[in-house]
């Protein structure tokens, strides 16, 4: 009803207004929204492009810059609808094609994404945005020759666009032509930083392009200078925290490579700990994601079989398969509970591989892992099946934030009646999918694959786990029998 009769408003407005004052109001208008959209707050935009719409209903370029604002706020089935009333009122407009574009490379449509690039550029062959898409595309399609081609075309009509040097450094790393991939982050760091980019600024993926590439060449401190740049522009930037952590780690093995902790060593487990058991059978997994360069990511998992020498581990699939490129991570390794107090020595781990995954389009994100040479005390976690009540006092342990198996208190709000998901209030940071929810009793209820943080001034959030009972169920599919 709101809708409605604020559109009856805007129309009887406009029907009172004289012809000058509704081309000022629109021009005002304008102004505001561009504003809003280049000062990146997208919800005032797209309340602006909504009321010039109202005013001005056959206007493409406001239903164009609609798509584009939604679009940033991740309305992506929105955003499409807009873009495509913006074509039918005009099929010649190259930004809507580069928007539409942008939606379905975000939807992981690659193709229609490639296609819908192509015809902004039919439209307009110097639109760098839309050569800057194209190789977004064909990169994630690893057609890295193709896509170095659009960033250097991207390149000779905006020589200093930012964001199209450290593309081009990427997909020049990917073809190990470190030289020239290293000439482009210095390039892009030449120039002034660029906040509008995603998922960080300009000068923060140039100082972690520049930071992997030096660690690809065994220089670690100056890889480690580069990370320290990246993480203190964007402290948020996940892949910039987790290649520090790891040239860090990487950096101690070279340097004291005999005094790295050895697996079975149990010198700082606190035997007496009632939770040193269970946090055992909880690993944090490495993993690496070079198609993008973006570097190592970090998640958890937990033993839901052993036999023998042979340990079976449940996590996410998103852990292990880059949300970007749908391509596995490489370097996949996973390390045991070592107890408190640690020194600060390098820990051993201990190479992981993929041996079950769901398949993108399931409504299930697991993987299942297989590794050899765990310590022997390290066994299955106990599950409880059955009926889960709001209300229930529960727990968590991962690695969020890198804060290694740290323990959290939250209660459930219920099942998700359209999925049968277990609904959590609690929003953890990276790292934390993968997690099991134990119970009052630590026996595991769920596992951890996403949450939402509803608050930006505190930590409060909704998360999401799947009911011990389904990751049981896929396992059974797997054929592996669970204790």
């Amino acid at each position: 009803m709101k809708v409605v009769r604020l559109a009856w408003v805007l129309t009887l407005a406009l029907m009172i207004m004289p012809p000058t004052t509704v081309a000022q109001t629109l021009e005002q208008l304008w102004q505001q929204g561009e504003t809003a959209q280049a000062q990146k707050k997208y919800p005032e935009a797209e309340r602006i492009w909504r009321q010039i719409i109202q005013l001005d209903p056959n206007s493409a370029v406001a239903f164009s810059n609609l798509c584009a604002a939604l679009f940033r706020q991740n309305k992506l089935d929105e955003a499409l609808i807009f873009c495509q009333k913006a074509l039918a009122l005009d099929p010649k407009l190259p930004e809507t094609y580069k928007n539409i574009g942008n939606v379905l490379y975000f939807q992981k449509k690659l193709t229609e994404a490639e296609e819908m690039y192509r015809r902004a550029l039919a439209l307009d062959d110097k639109y760098v945005n839309a050569y800057n898409g194209l190789g977004n595309v064909l990169s994630d399609q690893k057609k890295l020759t193709e896509a170095e081609e659009m960033y250097r075309r991207a390149l000779e009509v905006d020589d200093k666009y930012v964001h199209a040097y450290n593309n081009l450094g990427n997909v020049l790393y990917d073809q190990k032509k470190l030289k020239e991939a290293e000439e482009m982050y210095r390039r892009a760091l030449d120039l002034p930083d660029d906040t509008t980019g995603t998922p960080t600024t300009a000068h923060t993926a140039a100082h972690n392009g520049l930071g992997l590439l030096l660690q690809e060449q065994g220089k670690l401190e100056a890889a480690i200078a580069e990370f320290e740049k990246a993480t203190k522009i964007d402290p948020k930037f996940e892949f910039a925290s987790n290649n520090l952590q790891e040239a860090r780690r990487l950096l101690s093995l070279q340097q004291q490579p005999e005094q790295i902790i050895a697996l079975n060593n149990t010198e700082y487990l606190r035997q007496e700990d009632p939770l040193t058991r269970i946090k055992r059978s909880i690993v944090k997994i490495s993993v690496v994601f070079t198609g993008n360069a973006k570097g190592t990511a970090y998640g958890t998992g937990y033993v839901v079989k052993r036999r023998g020498t042979t340990v079976w581990i449940i996590t996410n699939r998103h852990v292990v398969v880059d949300r970007d490129t749908e391509q596995r991570g490489d370097n996949l390794e996973v390390e045991p509970y070592y107890g408190e107090n640690l020194p600060n020595l390098p820990r051993d781990r201990v190479v992981a591989k993929i041996i079950h995954i769901t398949e993108p389009q399931e409504n299930l994100d697991l993987a299942l892992l297989e590794v050899t040479g765990l310590p022997d005390d390290i066994s299955p976690l106990t599950f409880h099946q059955g009926e889960i009540n709001p209300q229930t006092p529960i727990s968590i342990i991962g690695h969020p934030e890198s804060k290694d198996w740290s323990k959290y208190e939250a209660i459930t709000i219920g099942i998700q009646s359209s999925s049968g998901n277990l609904l959590i209030d609690v929003s953890l940071a990276v790292g934390g999918s993968g997690s099991p929810v134990f119970d009052q009793e630590m026996r595991v209820i769920g596992l951890m694959f996403k949450t939402i943080n509803e608050s930006q001034i505190d930590s409060s959030g909704i998360g999401f786990a799947y009911p011990i009972d389904r990751v049981l169920q896929k396992l059974a599919q797997w054929q592996v029998a669970v204790p």
